[in-house]
């Protein structure tokens, strides 16, 4: 899968309590990291505002060596309602009007209070979930983001009426929230998509290169992971697995608001591998659901995304449970070499961003339509 850069974007990857702004022209990178919480972990992703200031983003462009005003966004995953549906083939204007009905059913949403869009899975994956789940813990916000494509998948066959999509819904307060900070610096957001689906193809970017196995790929956020299987640049599975990712944070740790660092070791035990044996519990469930259903399915390597993407005891834990060689996201793809100082899994949702190509890729994300 080939990725043209597109060097006039200016890629604004919000998370829990940082926002990352990076641009790549060529083989030079500008990134910038500020202090950010209007999708703090513990907000309500439906609320309208979470009390926190919002960055100065026109003295950062102009200050920080950014060009230009295009620019494109990334919100947590947790900001988004997802589920797999069965859609009929339809012209663009009733697609539209489709989309938008179907997330009225599916979440209980108004039709004028959420942005829609879509993404189809590759034929014959059988994806479709059933039964929504409450995840123990988890607030219901984050239940709610879960349902549908958090369920443990149900046998269901597939119709000659329709193909499987990637429902995916926004409401409208949720994305304004990114938006109104940036519009009043002038600048011009030509994009809006899930950090897990950018991240993704950040991680495609490379692994196009090297295989044609599948790819399975985790986004860790701190009260949801997103489960994404694919190949051939196509998607065969979807799911949001709700949880607690995020622990009290240790003294070491206190420099970064967006890390998810490791529980203290306590004397005579160390638990800090155990607390993804749930995680991993779950992604093994769902890899034997597509490669039952998929005729074989299995991926030939698991990548991993987010603040806490690196850590040994994470993909150690999905190596073992899942039986599948587990790392970290790579920049190479992107852009090659990146900055010691970046991280390429703390900054993959940024680099996918910042590496697109609407007219080739089938893995750019939702595609707009609302």
């Amino acid at each position: 899968m080939a990725i043209r850069r597109n060097t006039s974007l200016i890629a604004i990857d919000f998370g829990a309590a940082h926002v990352r702004l990076l641009q790549i022209a060529g083989q030079q990178v500008t990134a910038m990291e500020l202090p950010c919480d209007i999708f703090a972990a513990e907000s309500d992703p439906g609320a309208a505002a979470s009390g926190g200031p919002d960055p100065d983003f026109r003295r950062v462009i102009e200050s920080g060596g950014f060009h230009g005003r295009r620019c494109t966004v990334t919100l947590p995953a947790t900001c988004f309602l997802s589920d797999t549906v069965l859609l009929p083939e339809l012209n663009a204007d009733d697609r539209v009007d489709s989309l938008g009905w179907e997330a009225v059913d599916h979440f209980g949403v108004e039709h004028d209070d959420v942005s829609v869009g879509a993404l189809r899975f590759r034929a014959g994956s059988n994806t479709i979930n059933q039964a929504p789940v409450e995840a123990a813990g988890a607030t219901p916000a984050a239940n709610a983001a879960a349902n549908g494509a958090a369920a443990a998948p149900a046998p269901a066959a597939s119709t000659p009426s329709g193909a499987e999509h990637l429902l995916l819904a926004l409401r409208r307060a949720t994305a304004m929230r990114a938006l109104n900070p940036l519009m009043r610096a002038e600048l011009s957001p030509v994009r809006l998509e899930s950090a897990a689906l950018a991240g993704l193809r950040c991680a495609w970017a490379h692994w196009s290169r090297t295989s044609t196995d599948p790819l399975a790929f985790v986004h860790v956020e701190p009260t949801q992971a997103t489960f994404i299987l694919a190949r051939e640049g196509e998607l065969l599975f979807h799911r949001a697995i709700a949880g607690q990712y995020q622990v009290a944070r240790t003294a070491a740790a206190a420099s970064d608001p967006d890390a998810i660092p490791l529980e203290a070791r306590s004397v005579g035990s160390d638990r800090r591998a155990f607390r993804w044996s749930g995680l991993a519990d779950e992604i093994l469930q769902c890899l034997r659901h597509v490669e039952r259903r998929g005729a074989g399915q299995w991926p030939a390597g698991l990548i991993t995304s987010g603040p806490c993407a690196g850590q040994v005891e994470l993909l150690a834990t999905l190596e073992s449970i899942c039986g599948v060689p587990s790392h970290p996201a790579t920049a190479i793809g992107v852009i090659d070499p990146l900055p010691a100082t970046l991280s390429p899994s703390v900054w993959a949702s940024a680099l996918g961003a910042a590496a697109i190509d609407l007219e080739k890729s089938s893995l750019v994300g939702a595609r707009r339509a609302a």
